[in-house]
């Protein structure tokens, strides 16, 4: 079960691992290199639960790591993040983690997630896996958040369970954090057969080059995975 006071305590272990291996600002905030990120666009994506699934055919060397699941089962990834390092090394790149973040929160507590979060993915580059940002951020935080994260690099959404934007505004909302990350390709994972469509437009008029993938659910309804 989640426990701030566990994760505070966490966080300032792994910041201690990384002292002399990554460089940070001065709030704590680790500071990302453009080489630290996937290069080369991923054939399909998996969530962690997921990824010994049998109907899970593309190499893992060809495969985006990623944890669009639900907080029970991201957290214990962070607590079990060296003992897992050998499974993020055998993919394509790991995106950073997914835990909820919503505006409702303390703000200071959105901070603190995020900081998990990339602490989480600092230490990932620190032992040479290839990373993909996250985009999951209020609208109030994201200048914020994202201010050490390289532009024109790979970012990825998850959109499961996200229903289709109702007006310009509405998907303006995430359209503009894309904007303000002008990623070298963005990945969405869900709602690959049934698109939000006035995202679509926004990003095509900005020039995103974006495009999606099933998620692992969706293609066992389908009888594909």
């Amino acid at each position: 079960m989640f426990n701030i006071i566990d994760l505070l305590q966490w966080m300032q272990q792994i910041r201690e691992k990384l002292q002399g291996k990554i460089d940070f600002d001065e709030d704590g905030y680790p500071l990302f290199k453009e080489s630290d990120f996937v290069a080369n666009i991923p054939e399909d994506m998996v969530d962690f639960s997921n990824r010994n699934n049998h109907r899970i055919t593309t190499p893992k060397g060809r495969t985006l790591l990623v944890f669009y699941e639900a907080d029970r089962k991201i957290y214990p990834r962070f607590y079990k993040l060296e003992q897992e390092l050998p499974i993020y090394q055998q993919y394509a790149g790991v995106a950073f983690p997914d835990v909820t973040i919503t505006a409702d929160m303390d703000e200071e507590l959105q901070l603190t997630l995020s900081l998990a979060n990339q602490l989480f993915a600092a230490y990932l580059v620190s032992k040479g896996v290839k990373v993909a940002v996250n985009t999951r951020a209020t609208t109030t935080m994201t200048r914020n958040i994202f201010r050490n994260i390289p532009r024109h690099v790979m970012c990825v959404s998850g959109f499961l369970g996200c229903k289709a934007s109702h007006d310009f505004f509405e998907a303006s909302r995430y359209t503009d954090k894309i904007l303000s990350l002008q990623p070298s390709h963005l990945l969405i994972y869900g709602k690959a057969r049934q698109h939000d469509k006035l995202v679509d437009e926004q990003l095509d008029m900005m020039g995103v080059d974006y495009r999606y993938y099933e998620d692992f659910h969706s293609k066992c309804h389908r009888g594909v995975a």
